[in-house]
């Protein structure tokens, strides 16, 4: 790969070009405010059963829609009159106009009783008020509705001295939303310190500090662009936590990328005053690697389009979009503006004499002298440590609860704690079973529905179920009352719903093999019953996390296959080789499930989280398996340069203490950009951004220090066959032989 800039003018149109690159974008791409969205069903899989029911509830029930929320209130000795009245008047503060977009219609106890006690928890400690807030998570009259509805609550709250809070779906996703658009920014600035600070550690020098960095914001507003433009024409969803990991990815692989074309420009530089052939001969040796090692990722990320689940579909791309750009600027733009500091990019340090630059790192160089004289051993004992470290993985804990990841002090965590003094948890979150009846009037199976109510609360996993027939949870003999018609079935009359409490958490693995078995019992009334004209979806958050569960089950077996297939086809074409690519996909392999079990036995074992969040798993994998792949291509490409000239022995020495200093400190940028994601409040952002700094981490002192050399050692020339190396290492093999 050839430098194309022979001139100062031609570099000085590149940086033109780029920059009016910018400014068009700028000029046309629309605001990434107006593109993002936190809207639940656009991240949902497409045409799951709990989707379904989704859109069934927006379709049959209009005036039920809306996001559910909760208002607790907890009287420790039980709640006095007075506290009763006050919480009446709040019902009423939630009916009145104060509250735009705020659904609260109160189902009255017969016999006149009060208002409250139909919400009041058996021991008489606890009041849970259920209402709605329509609109978008993302609007600002959401979040305004929920603030008003959480200081009317806690003034009441404060004034009866008893405790307040708000909680359920509605202030979830409130919660959620104020916290990702507080972090973007913040991740974006701490993400830019770290560089800076480890940039100047290194480089101690402000131009290979700040120019890189410029061009490396530059890089992000384009992606950011670019992002914002692809989201506007083809309609993909795109929220504050994918924008995030942008940041993220963008400057820990761009910075890598400086760091690789600095440290070969260097070099070069030392051995020419030309600075436009030295920069040449550097784009030769690391340009095909750079392009390599970005195709790994770019291929890995792009292949999540094939998913059904629209997170993965939408992150996926945009990620090999954020990569893409990066590479054209790590190949273009960054020379240019390099080439144009010439030496003065070193300043105040000098250029080394051509022998000094061409030295390696001594104490890289003893570890290579270490693996290739003692190859073997090194291999089985590092595999060996690897293998162990998988273990905790087979003990993982999954976690299907956002709001576990919440802090403590979050409102509508602090609120579920609350609820769950007087309630189930299942009351959280209501399970909906939608019994569909097209072209007919659904209260023609009144007994069927009320039959299958009864087979569903008697599994021993279900608290309490509501319908047309048992408006309060027990089977009304008399006739059905207009209520409850009201309540439970849709204004066309074709559908009757039955909402479901849950005894244990409904986010939890019980949870969902409650919701499993439920359908199970549905699918076997159903097959009790044919010819009834009838559809049953059950729906509910429950379910999401089911059929996301299942989903994500199904992709990973789609996908894993696919990008380590992708990944192999990708490390074959660089390496023209069968044997090199084949083992190098081993040591991802094995360098991510060695991750993947250190970071469970850290979540759980040391830091006592109450699980790993399920969906992190596939990210895990891709990011590691990526990224990993980026420096065994680097040390590789390495190894086979330095062996044509030295042969093995010194080759594979030369090669580990060549790329030892710029691979490590790659490494440590890298992790160090992904370890920015373990400061944010939200246990699953942590939890990836820790398991994919200690894979990184384990990939640059592990695996490119002794796994992969130890395999190349090992191996020697067979690595690359059908290609077979240098005449001179098949010469020394025959001599050794």
């Amino acid at each position: 790969m050839n430098f194309p800039f022979k001139s100062t003018w031609s570099a000085i149109i590149t940086l033109l070009i780029w920059v009016a690159i910018i400014i068009t974008l700028a000029s046309v791409s629309p605001p990434m405010s107006e593109v993002t969205t936190n809207e639940q069903e656009e991240f949902l899989p497409v045409g799951v059963e709990s989707v379904r029911a989704l859109e069934i509830l927006r379709e049959k029930y209009p005036m039920d829609d809306g996001i559910p929320a909760i208002a607790v209130f907890h009287a420790q000795d039980g709640f006095n009159e007075r506290q009763v009245i006050a919480i009446e008047e709040f019902t009423n503060f939630l009916s009145s106009d104060v509250l735009s977009g705020v659904v609260f219609e109160p189902l009255l106890k017969q016999g006149g009783t009060s208002l409250v006690e139909s919400f009041k928890s058996q021991d008489g400690t606890t009041m849970a008020i259920p209402f709605k807030v329509t609109g978008s998570p993302a609007d600002p009259t959401f979040a305004q509705a929920i603030d008003t509805a959480i200081e009317e609550a806690h003034r009441i709250g404060g004034q009866l001295e008893i405790e307040a809070k708000l909680t359920g779906p509605a202030t979830i996703l409130r919660d959620a939303v104020k916290i990702f658009q507080s972090i973007d920014i913040r991740i974006t600035l701490v993400t830019v310190l770290v560089v800076l600070v480890i940039m100047f550690v290194i480089y101690r020098s402000p131009g290979l500090v700040f120019i890189p960095l410029l061009i490396l914001v530059s890089a992000l507003m384009v992606a950011r662009f670019v992002a914002a433009l692809v989201v506007d024409l083809t309609g993909l969803p795109l929220n504050d936590q994918v924008t995030s990991i942008m940041s993220v990815l963008l400057f820990g692989v761009g910075t890598n990328y400086v760091l690789f074309i600095v440290s070969r420009y260097r070099e070069e530089i030392a051995s020419t005053n030309d600075r436009f052939q030295a920069m040449t001969l550097a784009m030769r040796r690391v340009g095909p690697s750079i392009f390599g090692s970005s195709m790994t990722t770019v291929v890995a990320m792009f292949l999540l389009v094939f998913s059904m689940l629209g997170s993965f579909k939408t992150m996926g791309p945009m990620l090999a979009i954020t990569v893409t750009i990066m590479l054209i600027v790590a190949l273009t733009v960054l020379p240019a503006a390099i080439v144009l500091m010439s030496r003065f990019a070193f300043w105040p340090n000098k250029i080394v004499h051509e022998n000094q630059s061409r030295r390696s790192f001594p104490s890289w160089q003893s570890v290579g002298r270490f693996v290739v004289r003692r190859p073997k051993t090194v291999f089985c004992v590092t595999t060996a440590v690897l293998v162990i470290a998988i273990l905790p993985s087979f003990r993982m804990i999954p976690s299907f609860n956002f709001i576990d990841g919440f802090p403590d002090d979050v409102e509508s965590k602090a609120g579920y704690e609350l609820l769950k003094k007087g309630f189930s948890p299942g009351d959280l979150s209501l399970t909906t079973v939608f019994v569909s009846s097209p072209g007919r009037d659904v209260l023609d199976h009144a007994g069927f529905i009320e039959d299958l109510a009864q087979k569903i609360e008697a599994h021993p996993g279900v608290n309490q179920v509501r319908g047309i027939t048992r408006p309060y949870g027990v089977n009304v003999s008399q006739k059905i009352d207009s209520d409850s018609l009201k309540m439970y079935n849709s204004l066309d009359g074709s559908v009757s719903r039955l909402d479901l409490s849950l005894i244990g958490d409904p986010y939890s693995v019980t949870g969902l093999t409650v919701i499993d078995e439920i359908r199970t019992i549905i699918g076997s009334k159903m097959n009790s019953s044919p010819n009834l004209g009838i559809e049953i979806l059950v729906g509910g958050d429950t379910a999401v996390q089911l059929d996301t569960k299942t989903v994500i089950d199904q992709d990973t077996r789609l996908l894993a296959p696919l990008i380590l297939l992708a990944i192999l086809f990708v490390l074959i074409l660089i390496q023209r080789a069968l044997i090199a690519p084949l083992y190098l996909l081993f040591s991802v392999i094995i360098s991510y499930a060695a991750t993947y079990g250190i970071s469970i036995f850290i979540f759980q074992d040391v830091l006592n989280q109450t699980g790993v969040a399920y969906s992190n798993g596939i990210w895990i994998f891709v990011f590691l398996v990526a990224l990993g792949a980026d420096y065994n291509i680097f040390v590789i490409a390495r190894i086979k340069e330095e062996t044509e000239r030295l042969g093995y022995i010194d080759g594979v020495a030369e090669a580990v203490g060549r790329t030892g200093g710029v691979v490590t400190s790659a490494g440590i940028i890298l992790a160090s950009t992904f370890a920015v994601l373990t400061t944010l409040p939200l246990r699953d952002i942590f939890q990836l951004g820790m398991a994919v700094m200690l894979g990184v981490l384990i990939d640059t002192f592990v695996v490119r220090t002794l796994l992969v050399p130890s395999m190349a050692s090992i191996l020697k020339d067979y690595s690359w066959w059908p290609f077979m190396g240098s005449k001179h290492n098949r010469a020394e093999n025959n001599i050794r032989s």
